[in-house]
């Protein structure tokens, strides 16, 4: 069976649109109906029941679906195999990630990747913790980058750090001086914070209910940078983690502070792929390259001592590291 009937098929049943299928697939939408009849008829089966407003997949659509992105995994990995051969000289990664891991890790990461391995390509796209995970479970992604992520049977976590929320702030902050901060103390100035359902913010409403505080910020946006910004220039306060302001924290232009409610110290920043499907040769080098550059970015970011000794950071590295393939 041809994968471009595979393909069409995946676009359709992610978009629920033979329209929109076939605008992000730059394909004639006859040729896309076309390729989607020719299966029908093939199986005997409908895949897709008709509506006004797109379409919704059978049970025997939804069974195909399954099969259909097995067959499309099994295929990129013959493929990667085969350039692996001749020295990774060429592949593709596709990674989505939330937006505060952009800045210096995904950034250094790609560009280092890129100079060990300048024939691959890479296709980054930016969505909240729960559409990285949809991206993941669905096939459109190699990898995902995500805070704090719920269980999901179809995702397995193949490298995790633990990274607790902390009160970012101006040197000259009138709470830049405590050792450890609680929410209590930080809702006392003006407050600036991600919008649920963000992973953060979930964690920072759970801590804010267990403290029996009313959260008023003053800014909610689901944008890092703008938060990190207004921040910068109003002298106000966010808690997010350090690394969504790496840059500003080593310049010296924000300080971070932990974060003394329980539940603000338990979040992690995970790398995901699809339980049971092994990674393209491509995009499993990329995951042990950004891996390993998460984890030294996270330990050198002022506001978390890193382990003291070479014992305890060899067991930091095993225990957060070591399923990476």
């Amino acid at each position: 069976m041809p994968n471009t009937s595979l393909r069409y098929f995946v676009a359709v049943a992610r978009h629920g649109s033979f329209r929109e299928a076939s605008v992000r697939l730059r394909v004639a939408q006859s040729a896309l109906s076309r390729q989607i009849r020719n299966l029908e008829q093939s199986f005997e089966v409908p895949l897709f029941e008709r509506h006004a407003r797109g379409v919704r997949m059978t049970p025997a659509g939804e069974i195909f679906l399954r099969h259909a992105r097995d067959a499309l995994h099994q295929d990129e990995r013959i493929q990667s195999e085969l350039e692996a051969l001749k020295g990774l000289r060429r592949g593709h990664v596709r990674v989505h990630s939330i937006e505060s891991l952009v800045g210096d890790l995904l950034s250094r990461s790609l560009a280092r990747f890129r100079n060990r391995y300048p024939g691959v390509t890479a296709d980054v796209t930016i969505e909240g913790t729960d559409q990285v995970i949809a991206a993941v479970r669905e096939g459109r992604a190699d990898i995902g980058l995500v805070f704090y992520p719920q269980r999901d049977p179809d995702i397995q976590t193949v490298s995790r750090i633990v990274e607790p929320l902390s009160a970012l702030m101006r040197p000259d902050h009138p709470l830049a001086d405590a050792r450890q901060l609680s929410l209590a103390d930080a809702i006392q100035h003006p407050l600036a914070l991600p919008p649920a359902p963000s992973g953060s913010r979930m964690l920072i409403d759970a801590a804010s209910k267990a403290a029996g505080l009313h959260l008023r910020p003053v800014l909610e946006s689901n944008s890092i940078q703008l938060l990190v910004r207004f921040v910068a220039e109003s002298g106000g306060l966010t808690i997010l983690s350090r690394l969504s302001a790496s840059g500003n924290l080593q310049g010296g232009e924000l300080i971070a502070t932990p974060m003394r409610d329980r539940l603000l110290r338990t979040a992690t920043i995970e790398l995901l792929t699809l339980a049971g499907r092994t990674l393209p040769v491509a995009a499993a080098e990329f995951l042990r390259q950004i891996s390993a550059d998460l984890a030294q970015l996270s330990l050198i970011l002022p506001g978390s001592p890193p382990p003291a000794t070479a014992r305890q950071r060899k067991r930091f590295f095993d225990q957060n590291f070591s399923g990476i393939p």
